[in-house]
C-alpha cells in the first residue's frame, strides 16, 4: 500500500516549462496596476524586485524564499507573475482574514487591471459553509431560544449568498453552530443534499479554477489526504506560519468533552449497551481527573510520561462501541429519510473508530521524534481543564517529502522569515531546499529611521523568585511612563497571561485612557475595534495572540511595548523535546532554536507599529538583556532600522514632535 505522500507524488502534474513575460512595466506609474488603483497607487521598487524573483522561480522551476518588509505589496508581487504565467496554482494564506483580502480586494483589482484572463475560487474549511442537512434539522427545533429569529430568513438569504459562506451570511454564533457540520457530522455522499452541498460545490469550483485561494490548514489537509488535484505552483504567504500548521495537521488531541459527545449521540444511545456507554464515560472521567493533577500551577503545558492504562482501556471501549454500531446499522438502501438516518449512523461509527485509534496512540509513550503533554484550558476547571496532546517535534521531513519535493515551484513569502538576513532557521524548520531555492530579503519601503524610535532602557532585566516582585513594580513604572508620553494609543504586549494581568492591575487604575485587556469577555475582533475607534486613545494589554495578524494603521496605535524578550519557557515540553533532538545531532539549541524563535516573534510584535507610509511611533522592548548580552546585537540587527535610544527623554521628545 502506498503512503499519502507517495500518492501525492504520483498525482503531482509534470513540471512544464512556463513562459512568463516581463512584468516590470505592469507595476509602473503609467501601468495597468496604477490605473486600477488610482489614488491608492504607490510606486515601490521593492514590489518589482519581489515580482522579478517570483518570475525567475516560475521560469526556472525552482522554489523561492522571499522576505519582504511591511508595505512592499507582496500579494500583487506574487499574483501578477503567477497570473501572467498561465499556471494553475494554490495561493495559501495563514488565515481567513488574508483569504478575504485576496478574494475581495486584490483579485478583483487584478481582473480589472490585467489583460490576462483567469479564473479563481475561494475555498475554506467545511465548518465555514451552511450544511443543508443541519439546516433542515434546525428547522425542526425552532423552539430553541433565539434560534427562530436567527434562522427565519436564512433560506431567503441563501438565495442572495449562493456560496453558503456563514461569514457572508453574518450568522451569529448560535445560529452558525446550529447549521454547520463538523467532519464527524458530515454524511458525505450519503447525504440527501450532497448534490446541493455548499462545501462540495466550493471544492468543484476550486478543482476547475486557475487560482485557488485557500489557507494553510486546508493546504496541509490536501498534502495528507488529497481532495484537490495538486498544482505545479504553490504560493505560501505568511510562510512563517507553515511549520505551525504542519504540526497542527499531524497533532493528536483528546478533550474531556469528546467522549461524552460521542456516547450521548442518538445513534449510540439507541444501539450500544448502556453498560458499555457508562464504562466509557467513567474511564474518560478517570483519565482526565488524573491528567488535571497539574504538577505546577505556573506551567501551561507539562509532559505526560509512561503508559496511560486508563486511556488504553478507554480505547478498547471505543472500539467496542464502533463494533456495536456497525452491527446495528449496516449500509442499506432506503428512502431519503432512512438514508439520512443510516448515513448519520455510519458517520458516527467512523468517528468512534477514529477516536478509538487516536486514543490508543495517545495511551502509548510517544516515539522519539514526538512529544506527549497536557495543555491547560484557560478558564476551565476540573476534568475539563486540560487537553491531552501528542505532536511531532520536527516537521521538516514531512514538508520536504510532501511539499518541496513533489512541487518544484513553491513560493514562500512573508515579512518575518529571516534571522540576521539569513533563511537558515526557516529551512531547518520547514525542510525548504538548501541549494535550489532563490532567496531574497527585501527591505520595507517605509522610512523607519525618521518615523520610528526603538527604545530599550537599561537596568530592567527579568527576575524570577527572589526579586520578582520588585522587578514587576519596576516594569509597571516603566510602562506607565511610556503610556504617559504616548498619551495612550498603545499595545502592551506580554509574553504570558500572568504578566499581562499583573501589569493591567498595576497600571490601569492610574491611567486616564481607556484600558482594555485580553480575556475580559470581548472577542479579539471586538477588542481591536474598540481600541481603534476610541476617541481619546486606548491602551490594550494582550498576549502573544496579538503579536501578529493585527493591522491598525494611523495614530490610534503609536506605541508598542513588549515586556521582555520572547524566549520559550525553559520547562515547556515541546521546547525541551526540540532541544534534545538538536543536542542528539551535536547542535546548539540556543543558537539554532531559542534565539531565532525569539527574534522572529519579536519581529512580528514590533511589526504591529508601522503599517503605512504615514505611520510613526515607538517600539519599546523592556528587557535590558538586549543591551548587555552578546546575543543582543544579533537581535537588534534583525529588527527594523529605527533610530535607537536608551533614554525615556528621547521617547517624550519623539511624541512631543508629532505633527499637528
Amino acid at each position: 500500500m502506498i503512503s499519502d505522500v507517495e500518492r501525492l507524488r504520483l498525482l503531482t502534474p509534470e513540471e512544464a516549462t512556463l513562459d512568463v513575460p516581463d512584468v516590470e512595466e505592469l507595476f509602473g506609474p503609467r501601468g495597468p496596476v496604477a490605473r486600477a488603483l488610482g489614488p491608492r497607487y504607490r510606486y515601490r521598487p521593492q514590489q518589482i524586485e519581489m515580482a522579478q524573483a517570483v518570475r525567475q522561480a516560475l521560469i526556472e522551476g525552482r522554489p523561492a524564499l522571499i522576505e519582504a518588509g511591511t508595505g512592499s505589496g507582496k500579494s500583487f508581487a506574487y499574483l501578477i507573475p503567477v497570473i501572467a504565467s498561465g499556471a494553475r496554482a494554490f495561493i495559501s494564506t495563514a488565515n481567513k482574514t488574508l483569504q478575504t483580502q485576496l478574494w475581495e480586494k486584490d483579485l478583483p483589482t487584478l481582473r480589472q487591471a490585467l489583460s490576462q484572463r483567469f479564473t479563481a475560487a475561494l475555498l475554506k474549511g467545511r465548518a465555514n459553509y451552511v450544511c443543508l442537512a443541519k439546516l433542515r434539522e434546525a428547522g425542526r427545533q425552532l423552539g430553541l431560544p433565539g434560534l427562530r429569529a436567527a434562522l427565519a430568513d436564512l433560506w431567503a438569504e441563501l438565495q442572495r449568498v449562493p456560496s453558503g459562506d456563514v461569514e457572508e451570511l453574518r450568522l451569529n454564533a448560535s445560529a452558525r453552530e446550529a447549521v454547520t457540520a463538523s467532519q464527524h457530522e458530515c454524511l458525505g455522499r450519503e447525504c440527501p443534499f450532497f448534490a446541493e452541498c455548499y462545501f462540495e460545490r466550493a471544492k468543484v469550483q476550486a478543482e476547475t479554477a486557475d487560482l485557488v485561494v485557500l489557507n494553510h490548514a486546508l493546504l496541509m489537509v490536501n498534502l495528507l489526504r488529497p481532495f484537490l488535484t495538486p498544482r505545479p505552483v504553490i504560493v505560501v504567504d505568511e510562510a512563517h506560519e507553515l511549520e505551525r500548521y504542519a504540526i497542527n495537521a499531524l497533532r493528536l488531541e483528546l478533550e474531556y468533552a469528546t467522549v461524552p459527545a460521542l456516547v450521548n449521540d442518538e445513534a449510540v444511545m439507541r444501539s450500544v449497551e448502556e453498560r458499555l456507554r457508562q464504562d466509557a464515560v467513567q474511564l474518560n472521567n478517570r483519565l482526565f481527573v488524573g491528567l488535571a493533577a497539574q504538577p505546577d500551577e505556573i506551567e501551561r503545558r507539562w509532559t505526560v510520561t509512561g503508559e496511560l492504562d486508563t486511556a488504553a482501556a478507554l480505547a478498547h471501549d471505543l472500539h467496542a462501541i464502533a463494533q456495536q454500531l456497525q452491527r446495528a446499522y449496516p449500509p442499506a438502501p432506503g428512502n431519503d429519510e432512512e438514508n439520512t438516518e443510516n448515513a448519520h449512523h455510519q458517520a458516527v461509527m467512523f468517528w468512534a473508530e477514529e477516536l478509538a485509534d487516536n486514543t490508543l496512540r495517545l495511551a502509548q509513550p510517544p516515539p522519539p521524534d514526538s512529544v506527549r503533554y497536557c495543555e491547560a484550558r484557560p478558564g476551565a476547571v476540573g476534568a475539563d481543564s486540560v487537553v491531552l496532546v501528542r505532536e511531532p517535534l520536527d516537521v521538516a521531513g514531512f514538508l520536504q517529502a510532501a511539499l518541496f519535493g513533489p512541487v518544484k515551484r513553491v513560493i514562500c513569502t512573508g515579512a518575518t522569515l529571516t534571522v540576521e538576513g539569513r533563511f537558515d532557521y526557516f529551512r531547518r524548520q520547514t525542510g525548504a531546499p538548501l541549494e535550489a531555492a532563490i532567496e531574497r530579503s527585501i527591505d520595507s519601503p517605509f522610512d523607519y529611521a525618521t518615523h520610528a524610535l526603538l527604545y530599550a532602557p537599561e537596568g530592567l532585566e527579568p527576575a524570577y523568585g527572589v526579586g520578582e516582585e520588585e522587578y514587576a513594580r519596576a516594569l509597571a513604572r516603566e510602562v506607565w511612563r511610556l503610556l504617559q508620553a504616548s498619551r495612550g494609543r498603545a499595545f502592551v504586549l506580554c509574553t504570558s497571561h500572568r504578566r499581562m494581568n499583573e501589569l493591567y492591575a498595576l497600571i490601569s487604575p492610574h491611567l486616564e485612557y481607556t484600558c482594555l485587556c485580553q480575556g475580559e469577555g470581548l472577542a479579539r475582533a471586538e477588542l481591536l475595534e474598540r481600541f481603534q475607534n476610541e476617541p481619546g486613545g486606548a491602551v490594550l494589554f494582550a498576549t502573544r495572540s496579538f503579536w501578529e495578524g493585527v493591522d491598525i494603521p494611523g495614530a490610534a496605535l503609536s506605541l508598542v511595548v513588549i515586556d521582555k524578550l520572547p524566549f520559550s519557557a525553559p520547562r515547556d515540553p515541546v521546547t525541551e523535546g526540540r532541544q534534545a533532538l538538536i543536542r542528539a545531532r551535536g547542535g546548539d539549541p540556543f543558537n539554532e532554536l531559542l534565539l531565532p524563535e525569539a527574534i522572529l516573534a519579536l519581529k512580528q510584535g514590533v511589526g504591529r507599529l508601522i503599517r503605512s507610509e504615514a505611520d510613526r511611533g515607538v517600539m519599546a522592548i523592556l528587557d535590558s538583556r538586549i543591551l548587555t548580552r552578546g546575543y543582543g546585537a544579533r537581535i537588534l540587527g534583525s529588527l527594523p532600522p529605527a533610530r535607537r535610544t536608551r533614554h525615556i527623554r528621547d521617547v517624550r521628545a519623539f511624541f512631543a514632535a508629532e505633527p499637528g
